[in-house]
């Protein structure tokens, strides 16, 4: 019975999905994004000026992002793939989603010793946005997630060794804020 039952499910979801679908715009809209973030593990704010693409429920963007309070010691740089899903659409005052983002960062420390970090970060969190005007929205979300690190280092003593991807990973807490721009 139980078997019966998951092969209608199956069968019946994408007519489910069809009918959520009709009601929403599948036009692509090519857009901009800046999202700044406070990312927990390195306690620093990212700026990230993204290319966006919104067709239906369903948001890409891909950006290149930087620290615009870097020391005079410590440069990062950034790669971000974020996906947002809008379960309701776009076209209400007030928008909730679920995000996705997965993201490369550089972060090079030149100090007495140099050392290189690498971080890939994997994080999935929700949030809203605010329509400010026909292609203008204002938003935030919190994101949780999990990260790893590569390390090298310049620094002879043994606890300061070169770490690979996946030797440590640890939690990581992100909160954003983000401005996107729809042509």
């Amino acid at each position: 019975m139980i078997r019966f039952i998951l092969i209608i499910q199956i069968l019946l979801f994408p007519v489910m999905l069809q009918a959520q679908i009709s009601d929403v715009d599948n036009t692509g809209k090519l857009g901009a994004s800046l999202n700044t973030c406070f990312i927990g593990e390195l306690g620093a704010v990212q700026a990230t000026p993204s290319l966006a693409y919104l067709k239906g429920n369903n948001q890409f963007e891909l950006g290149l992002g930087f620290n615009p309070f870097d020391r005079s010691d410590q440069t990062l740089l950034s790669g971000d793939i974020n996906y947002k899903y809008f379960p309701n659409g776009t076209t209400r005052k007030f928008n909730l989603y679920f995000v996705t983002q997965l993201a490369i960062v550089h972060n090079q420390r030149n100090t007495y010793y140099r050392a290189t970090y690498n971080y890939l970060f994997l994080n999935a969190g929700y949030g809203f946005q605010i329509k400010l005007f026909e292609s203008a929205f204002l938003g935030t979300n919190v994101k949780i997630g999990t990260f790893t690190y590569n390390k090298s280092s310049e620094n002879p003593y043994e606890g300061f060794h070169s770490t690979d991807f996946f030797d440590e990973t640890g939690v990581n807490l992100e909160f954003q804020l983000h401005l996107n721009y729809y042509f």
